[in-house]
């Protein structure tokens, strides 16, 4: 900024030594002087300055035994609630790796791969600047492991997991590799970008372990917070299950997701859970959802009926803004933040406007209280 203002200062005083005087000069001076408050005065809601980039980050250690008996700790939530950040330079984090039955629709038992034994993992929420320092065991031979997990007909023994943050700027051998049951990994990143990011694991086959559920969402706001006020935010993960049948339950179908042909495609883990359970509002309230599509393999086109986006910042980034969009198309691994008005009481159905994704669960809905 200060070399801008310097060029505009040096063509000023070219047009003084050329005796270009007068009321043209005043009025071009005046006109360079007006640029340099407005860009001065233009405050960087993305927060992206290079110059307060942190690169990388220690070494990962990985040690023998598990951290602590905690599943997950830390400034965490389920979406669709959204976690508060916390005030501290860093922010310490644990969401372990597990594996358990998972209810994916009314009667529909999955055996799932899991953060946190969530499907989605949990929501983190930090801020431009701050350090996450995370922690992470391998869980499976304690869980679901044991019960006939296979791939291909073959058990899988000694699963190993990773996690891999999109919001991260480290080098993904060091802290991104896997770990072997009962182990655990620590290392850091540090948020340099304000945007909504996805979580997964890095374990081949990435495809699998994805499509097993280990996915989520992180939040990295800017460091004075996104330009607009609301009165209610929710967190909108979306994802795709391939199924079959084994027995009483369900696992996955590795050939159906190499096809991307989905079973179910879910709204934060359970198909149209949001249907008979809306989520709430009040008429007139300004809502805010963090949208996520994790995939593994599909686009989605997010749409809310009965309302318009008035501000869409796409991969969460008040920087890349629309407004007035009808949807926000989505393709695996991107986001958005949408706004939206709910004008007047009623029900408000939001749902993936390739109606194909929306009838395999892909649907949910906003009500007035």
């Amino acid at each position: 900024m200060k070399k801008i203002l310097f060029t505009l200062l040096l063509h000023a005083t070219a047009c003084m030594w050329h005796g270009f005087f007068g009321k043209h000069f005043m009025k071009y001076t005046l006109s360079l002087l007006a640029l340099a408050v407005l860009l001065f005065s233009c405050k960087d809601n993305g927060n992206n300055n290079n110059d307060n980039m942190v690169y990388g980050a220690p070494k990962a250690t990985v040690t023998k035994e598990p951290f602590s008996k905690e599943v997950i700790k830390g400034p965490l939530a389920f979406a669709p609630a959204v976690p508060a950040i916390p005030d501290a330079d860093t922010v310490d984090i644990k969401m372990d790796a597990t594996h358990k039955l998972y209810e994916v629709s009314r009667g529909v038992f999955y055996k799932a791969w899991t953060f946190g034994d969530s499907v989605p993992g949990p929501v983190i929420r930090v801020r431009v600047g701050q350090t996450v320092r995370f922690s992470m065991t391998d869980r499976s031979n304690d869980t679901l492991h044991n019960v006939s997990m296979q791939m291909n007909g073959q058990p899988l023994p000694n699963m190993q997991h990773s996690i891999d943050f999109h919001a991260g700027m480290v080098n993904p051998e060091d802290k991104y590799r896997s770990i072997f049951p009962g182990e655990t990994i620590h290392f850091e990143w540090t948020a340099n970008y304000p945007g909504v990011f996805m979580y997964h694991c890095a374990t081949p086959s990435v495809l699998v372990h994805m499509a097993n559920g280990m996915i989520g969402m992180v939040i990295v706001e800017p460091k004075d917070g996104y330009p607009t006020k609301v009165d209610r935010e929710y967190a909108i993960v979306q994802n795709e299950y391939y199924m079959k049948k084994q027995g009483d339950v369900y696992v996955l179908d590795t050939a159906a997701a190499k096809l991307k042909q989905p079973t179910y495609v879910t709204f934060n883990g359970k198909a149209g859970q949001y249907v008979p359970r809306p989520l709430k509002a009040k008429a007139g309230e300004r809502i805010r959802m963090y949208v996520m599509n994790v995939g593994p393999n599909n686009p989605t086109n997010f749409h809310v009926i009965g309302t318009i986006l008035d501000k869409v910042w796409l991969d969460g980034n008040p920087k890349n803004e629309l407004v007035g969009m009808q949807s926000v198309y989505l393709g695996p691994a991107s986001s958005a933040i949408v706004e939206f008005v709910i004008p007047e009481n009623g029900t408000y159905p939001f749902v993936d406007h390739s109606f194909a994704n929306a009838e395999m669960g892909a649907s949910g809905a906003i009500s007035t209280e």
